[in-house]
């Protein structure tokens, strides 16, 4: 999920029974790993130039 508000990227994985297990969070800027099956290495940094200025 892609907060633009909050400025952060959230991966959510592990599906049991309709409810993530897992949640892993980073700001924009940061680079996010995507479990398998995709299992790759996202960076976030793009994503800045999408939003506003940062808010305090």
């Amino acid at each position: 999920m892609i907060d633009r508000d909050s400025r952060e990227v959230t991966v959510y994985s592990e599906p049991v029974e309709g409810v993530y297990q897992e949640r892993h969070t980073v700001v924009f800027g940061k680079n996010v790993s995507l479990p398998e099956p995709i299992g790759i290495d996202l960076d976030t940094e793009p994503l800045l130039d999408w939003t506003g200025p940062a808010k305090d």
